[in-house]
């Protein structure tokens, strides 16, 4: 290559470089740069950003919201289970109160036939204690039959029902057995010799009904063949002093020797 075209290769890109610049000169001064869709995206973005804000704000309120349901829901479990158990507790209970029920019902039925069985045995109870009282000793007989008298009062009177009259006629028959069993002290008036006399009676039990004035000079017992008081000889004074003392709990218990009637 020689120097000319050489030349002529460099003159030319020198030449065509000044008419370039000149053009890209011109179009920068003649252009203007819009910068509103750089706004836009950054107002965009913004709001992407406050609605990713929010979201998120929202995502955590459910999460909270969640696990205040989950905890509600263990209290209730909780609170079902354990009424699952009160309830197996009173279907149990009532399990039974059916079948006492049932047997309460069957016991009404019976006690229906047994209460129309009951004054009968009650008529019955009382001729055969008012008979007893009759025929046995004869201590503290305006009691007894003053007793008596108020139960067989009750027979007719409305007011009180058939278990009350039972009961009371039960409790007469457990206060004469009573009798039999203690020895015991009281005052009396007997007619003796004709004439009036305050006397101590002893009663033991039921084998002896016996008397003594109260100067202890005479002492006597009830005689169950004659059914009438005998004087006793002066052998049993002191032995009857000793029994009532014994009696009113002021001497120690001790045997007596007294007049026993022999067993029939």
């Amino acid at each position: 290559m020689n120097y000319h075209r050489l030349k002529q290769r460099i003159l030319v890109p020198l030449l065509v470089l000044p008419l370039v610049f000149g053009f890209f000169t011109a179009s920068a001064q003649d252009t203007v740069i819009d910068t509103s869709i750089l706004d836009r995206a950054n107002e965009a973005a913004g709001r992407a950003m406050a609605a990713a804000a929010q979201a998120q704000t929202r995502i955590n309120q459910l999460s909270d919201e969640a696990d205040q349901l989950v905890q509600e829901y263990r209290e209730v479990t909780k609170i079902v289970d354990g009424l699952e158990v009160y309830n197996a507790g009173f279907r149990r209970t009532i399990a039974e109160q059916e079948r006492t029920i049932a047997e309460y019902e069957l016991s009404i039925e019976g006690a229906a036939a047994l209460q129309r069985q009951v004054p009968p045995l009650m008529e019955r109870m009382m001729v055969a204690i008012e008979q007893f009282v009759d025929l046995d000793l004869p201590f503290l007989i305006d009691t007894r039959k003053s007793r008596l008298e108020l139960i067989r009062g009750t027979f007719d009177d409305s007011s009180v029902n058939v278990a009350e009259k039972f009961r009371l006629v039960l409790a007469a028959y457990q206060q004469e057995i009573n009798y039999g069993r203690v020895m015991e002290h009281y005052t009396d008036t007997l007619e003796i010799g004709g004439i009036d006399r305050d006397v101590d009676i002893l009663r033991v039990g039921r084998v002896a009904l016996l008397y003594q004035t109260s100067d202890q000079t005479e002492t006597g017992v009830w005689d169950k063949t004659s059914t009438q008081w005998v004087t006793l000889d002066d052998v049993y004074r002191r032995p009857v002093a000793n029994g009532i003392r014994m009696a009113k709990q002021e001497a120690t218990i001790e045997i007596l020797e007294l007049p026993i009637a022999a067993p029939e």
